[in-house]
């Protein structure tokens, strides 16, 4: 029987790598991001591995819209067996500079939003006593640095929240894991003067979620920290 991925963000980047690779692994897939068109794009890549996506487009802030895409999925495959909580967003602000309204835009993309989507989602893997969830966060969920004030934040809480989380669910069989990658060749990190070709990739981290969701029933892989071999 087909199991069906949740993957926010799935639109660009990391979101694309891990559509493609779980579409390769033979997942169905439910696809949240803001930007339909590329969605659409994404959708149709991952449909050339024979399996059934639905896209939903909209922004993670927007409670309404979260209600819309719990419900949708679910009606459009009557379970969600894996939840990949990978959009994210950044600023780079000095807090006594900051904009908290962006601030407070990004804390609904990088935290609300996994708190939002594991609650509707977790009690359905309960009853089923089966499911993962794999929350994308950051070596910024570990360090501090200047300017990085509300998104390390973000990642801290995330990372707390996502180790909570297994504590709560481990005994009813669902495996709950953080990715923690240093820099990624992303969009986020095109701008900052470093060599893309010496960064993460995304597709090293779709590598780590296959690694999670082929873990034993036996042992849950719950932190994988990933860094850049060479030093971009």
């Amino acid at each position: 029987m087909s199991k069906t991925a949740f993957v926010t963000g799935a639109n660009r980047g990391i979101g694309r790598a891990i559509a493609l690779k779980l579409a390769h692994m033979g997942y169905n897939l439910f696809l949240l991001a803001r930007n339909q068109e590329l969605l659409e794009e994404v959708a149709q890549e991952c449909r050339a591995q024979a399996v059934t996506v639905e896209c939903f487009a909209g922004e993670l802030g927007d409670e309404a819209f979260m209600d819309e895409a719990v419900k949708a999925a679910l009606a459009s495959f009557g379970a969600i067996d894996v939840l990949i909580n990978n959009a994210g967003a950044a600023s780079q602000q000095a807090v006594q500079e900051a904009d908290l309204a962006v601030w407070r835009d990004i804390m609904d993309v990088n935290f609300n939003a996994v708190v939002y989507l594991s609650r509707h989602l977790l009690p359905g893997m309960v009853s089923r006593r089966s499911g993962t969830i794999i929350n994308i966060s950051s070596l910024s969920g570990r360090n501090t640095n200047a300017g990085g004030a509300i998104y390390s934040a973000t990642k801290h809480a995330l990372n707390g929240f996502t180790g909570c989380m297994y504590e709560d669910v481990r005994e009813h069989g669902i495996k709950v894991s953080t990715i923690m990658p240093g820099f990624v060749e992303t969009e986020l990190t095109q701008n900052m003067g470093m060599q893309g070709n010496k960064m993460i990739q995304p597709q090293d981290i779709a590598a780590s979620v296959e690694y999670v969701l082929s873990a034993s029933a036996y042992c849950c892989p719950t932190e994988i920290v990933l860094r850049p071999q060479m030093r971009p």
